[in-house]
């Protein structure tokens, strides 16, 4: 989970989705545009039953999915002249230009550090732009995030704040930081750009059996643009999607990223199946991967071996598969209509990934969360005064009412 990132109330609310037992059109607009190829027929009979295009262009800010949305929509031939169409096609510019801009910029970077003898392997968005994607603003990300050896993490990171690269004040130092998996947050002076540097994949807090070095002693060397670039290879890119999004964000975050990254990926091949579950399984990740897995196959249309899911899936009959599902898709984007209580939430997610039998111990995402606002002081609901026993009644209503809408949601299938 991204330290300090929050939804904004104006963003939950614009993208709205009423009670129903269908996902909302502009939902189904943007899973249908994370397949590795989008079913065009399938995109026009969505279009046909009629969007909201403040919702559907929220949502793809919201996912930085604006470009990519632009794209397909203006193949089954959306009308042009509509004004939610041209917001949309507005937003995609700026997306494009930030991602040429922030090209620019990791090539800088990165050539800055090579000249200090400080190797650089390009994690998340950067290395997939260069392997799983046909280009880099194919691949619309808001940071870059770039891992070096431990050893020359603080050196790389006090080297680009002499280069353009600048710490906020209002991070709130160096010290909130400790035992997380990356360095203070840097902003280019240019811009909005930004970058981390990680001397890990993942927070300290993490369950998982692995080692960094097996990244790097198996990373491939790319060519981009007359320039050389470490990425990890296919097999390691997918188990990175997999744990970020289900264990990181809770499955919660990330959410069309990480469907058209993993459909991506396994479209790009490159890895053996029984190497990457035989991987996930040694790694305590193989509930992280099947449900990551699942989902993209789906709805991303991904072709997932029915053996490698077999192998991962938590120990549940398919009735209760299912139902976690229905779920964990609820959950996938920001609405109004996602679980109201956080203790609901929690619990269904432990029963998801099913940490005991996965051998994660106490380990827990949202203990990375509490972690990073344990400097941050009280909490809302105890600055004003903590919970009231009328409150505590309306959540578990508000819970029980969501677990019969949720079980009674019609997922979409996307082929």
């Amino acid at each position: 989970m991204k330290a300090g990132r929050k939804l904004p109330r104006s963003t939950i609310s614009s993208v709205r989705v009423t009670s129903r037992s269908s996902l909302s059109s502009e939902i189904q607009l943007l899973l249908l545009t994370a397949a590795a190829s989008p079913n065009d027929a399938a995109l026009r009979n969505v279009l046909s039953a009629g969007i909201n295009w403040q919702r559907l262009c929220a949502l793809a800010a919201h996912e930085k999915a604006a470009s990519v949305l632009l794209r397909q929509l203006g193949r089954v031939g959306v009308d042009a002249g509509t004004s939610g169409y041209q917001d949309l096609r507005q937003l995609a510019t700026i997306s494009v230009m930030q991602m040429l801009q922030l090209e620019q910029l990791l090539h800088q970077t990165v050539d800055i550090l090579a000249k200090q003898e400080i190797e650089v392997l390009l994690l998340k968005g950067a290395g997939l732009a260069y392997t799983a994607y046909s280009s880099f603003a194919d691949r619309p990300m808001g940071d870059l995030d770039l891992l070096v050896r431990p050893q020359h993490a603080n050196r790389a990171w006090s080297l680009l704040q002499t280069r353009g690269w600048k710490l906020p004040e209002a991070q709130g130092g160096v010290d909130r930081f400790t035992g997380h998996h990356h360095l203070p947050p840097l902003f280019h002076e240019s811009g909005a750009s930004r970058l981390e540097i990680h001397e890990n994949l993942l927070p300290g807090e993490h369950p998982f059996v692995f080692s960094t070095v097996a990244f790097w002693e198996r990373a491939k060397r790319v060519t981009a643009n007359g320039q050389v670039f470490i990425v990890p290879n296919s097999m390691h890119q997918l188990w990175h999607v997999c744990v970020h999004f289900a264990w990181s964000h809770a499955m919660q975050w990330g959410s069309w990223r990480t469907l058209r990254d993993s459909a991506a990926i396994i479209r790009h091949g490159g890895f053996d199946w029984t190497e990457f579950a035989s991987l996930a399984r040694d790694t305590r990740a193989a509930t992280c991967c099947f449900w990551t897995l699942r989902l993209t196959r789906s709805l991303a249309g991904a072709d997932v071996p029915d053996h490698v899911l077999a192998s991962l899936r938590p120990p549940y009959p398919e009735f209760i598969i299912e139902r976690l599902e229905r779920h964990f898709v609820s959950s996938l984007f920001p609405s109004e209509d996602r679980c109201p209580s956080v203790w609901v939430t929690r619990w269904l997610w432990e029963a998801g990934i099913a940490p005991r039998w996965s051998k994660h111990g106490a380990a827990r995402p949202w203990q990375v969360t509490e972690r990073w606002m344990a400097g941050s002081g009280p909490a809302e609901s105890e600055r004003a005064g903590g919970h009231t026993l009328a409150g505590w009644f309306r959540k578990i209503g508000a819970g029980a009412a969501y677990l019969l809408r949720v079980s009674r949601l019609s997922l979409p299938v996307n082929s």
